[in-house]
């Protein structure tokens, strides 16, 4: 028993933001900051884009989606600096 390796518990973070509660409210967002990292994630999280030169990446999200996604982009994919991510109103 104590040469047994231990069991992994694959948990993803963004796995619980697919499944949101009918009280958070969608938002439309747009940034310009490192594009390409944001572009990756976003693919990675299924979450739909589009782009334009003039206005970066627009996506929909709730705000808890925005401030984690800002979170991973630093420390899981590199950034120096927090990313801009504005909401369009």
């Amino acid at each position: 028993v104590m040469n047994e390796r231990p069991k992994i518990r694959k948990n993803r973070e963004f796995t619980k933001f697919k499944i949101m509660s009918e009280t958070d409210e969608i938002k439309e967002w747009q940034t310009q900051s490192v594009k390409h990292k944001v572009a990756t994630v976003l693919i990675l999280d299924g979450v739909p884009f589009s782009f334009n030169e003039e206005n970066g990446i627009m996506f929909t999200a709730p705000e808890c989606y925005v401030e984690k996604l800002k979170e991973r982009l630093m420390y899981a994919y590199g950034c120096s600096l927090k990313p801009i991510i504005n909401e369009i109103k």
